[in-house]
């Protein structure tokens, strides 16, 4: 098994290694950092399932699987900008400006009418920016709950979209 006192060296040794390791899916830098350090986290808080020899390939599979949920969030990402470059377009053309701000309207509604922690999570994430662990670790939630409430939200605004492309 692991110890404790093992830790230090297993992050020491395999840190630099891990990071390019993830470097290679992943751009941006600071992400990748939080990968690998998520996952000498999983590692921390199973230290005593561990064996010495599964240790690299136990954080290899970790950081590779945390890489691929890091693009799989960030493609729902640009779906949802996608989303909302569609539904911004022609600010500048007045002739589309009626129409759009009833769209506007209609979304501003459709966020009155979510419930308080709904609009909460959802506004924190998309207005205030906040990326989904942070609104989790503010709320005393994980980040799977943002995720559903979040979804949720989204769903409503697809359908309120739906209604308004009928009329």
């Amino acid at each position: 098994m692991v110890e404790g006192r093992e830790f230090d060296a297993l992050f020491r040794k395999y840190y630099g290694e891990l990071y390019g390791f993830a470097r290679h899916f992943v751009a941006v830098d600071a992400d990748c950092e939080d990968i690998v350090s998520d996952a000498f986290e999983d590692v921390w808080r199973s230290l005593d399932q561990l064996q010495m020899e599964t240790v690299r390939p136990f954080l290899y599979k970790n950081v590779r699987n945390k890489c691929i949920d890091h693009l799989r969030r960030q493609g729902t990402r640009r779906q949802h900008a996608e989303l909302y470059a569609r539904l911004t377009i022609g600010y500048d053309d007045p002739s589309k400006l009626l129409e759009l701000k009833e769209r506007e309207a209609a979304v501003v509604r459709v966020l009155q009418a979510l419930p308080d922690y709904t609009r909460r999570i959802f506004t924190a994430c998309y207005v205030d920016r906040k990326q989904y662990r942070e609104v989790a670790d503010e709320l005393g939630i994980s980040p799977n709950t943002v995720k559903k409430y979040i979804s949720q939200a989204l769903q409503l605004l697809r359908e309120q979209r739906e209604k308004y492309k009928k009329y």
